[in-house]
């Protein structure tokens, strides 16, 4: 082999290599593209259930009246239609992800008209038309609810423990009424709770409105500390401090990379 056929052999070698090493780095971006895919978390119909959706639980509160809750269909989306009538339940759904990688939460929501008599940082009157509320922590999977030997005693004795809404920090992005929009309050009674008034009033109630929080920056600001993890997403509407009556719709929740 003369000199001109080692360097054209050195070429090809060279040219592989370059060719290898950017099929890797396409093959990368495409993986990391998949992994972090958005995560679409609601709503579908549910062949066992006309008014819940799919991998969503229903939760009532503990004396409370619950919503009546239907599902439509509006074009490609299931759409959520919650009535509240001097009463308070939620939709939880529990999502296994992680926070670093879906850091964004958008949803879209519609409100007949805000609560009139609702002041957000009132214990007694801090109702809200909608609210979207991420609880924050750890599945406690030693809750005696979860036991099966505590499931049998209830069972024997006629008695059915309902599901809970799950304990943790708390952040709820709300359709308020009296705060002004933008406003960061706690949770009036409650350790560890904020509320974001993220729409007010009845400028915009009848219509779609489009909303994006970066959730994880807002619990390091509102709390200091990196969040530990998500347990669960709830959905509510909640009259049953006013005694009023409303109706909310939600649809399109997503987890989003950015």
């Amino acid at each position: 082999m003369n000199i001109f056929d080692r360097s054209r052999g050195r070429r090809r070698i060279g040219f592989c290599l370059s060719v290898a090493v950017t099929l890797v780095l396409i093959l990368g971006a495409v993986a990391a593209g998949a992994e972090n895919k958005d995560i679409f978390l609601g709503f579908t119909a549910d062949e066992e259930s006309e008014t819940v959706p799919a991998g969503w639980e229903h939760i009532g509160y503990f004396g409370k009246a619950k919503n009546t809750i239907s599902l439509v269909t509006e074009g490609k989306r299931t759409v959520v239609h919650m009535k509240s009538l001097n009463s308070i339940s939620s939709l939880v759904k529990r999502p296994d992800v992680r926070i670093t990688e879906y850091p964004i939460l958008t949803w879209r929501w519609k409100i007949d008209r805000a609560v009139g008599m609702a002041i957000e940082d009132r214990r007694d009157r801090n109702d809200c038309a909608a609210r979207i509320r991420i609880i924050f922590g750890r599945e406690q999977k030693g809750d005696p609810i979860n036991i099966p030997a505590v499931k049998e005693v209830m069972k024997r004795m006629g008695f059915t423990m309902p599901r809970l809404e799950p304990p943790g920090m708390k952040i709820d992005y709300v359709w308020g009424n009296s705060a002004k929009k933008g406003a960061v309050i706690d949770y009036p009674g409650a350790r560890n709770h904020k509320v974001v008034v993220v729409e007010r009033g009845n400028d915009k109630a009848g219509t779609w409105v489009w909303e994006k929080r970066n959730y994880r920056e807002d619990f390091r600001r509102f709390f200091g500390l990196e969040p530990p993890g998500i347990i669960a997403i709830a959905v509510l509407t909640d009259t049953d401090q006013t005694n009023e009556g409303v109706e909310a719709d939600y649809s399109s929740i997503m987890l989003m990379s950015q």
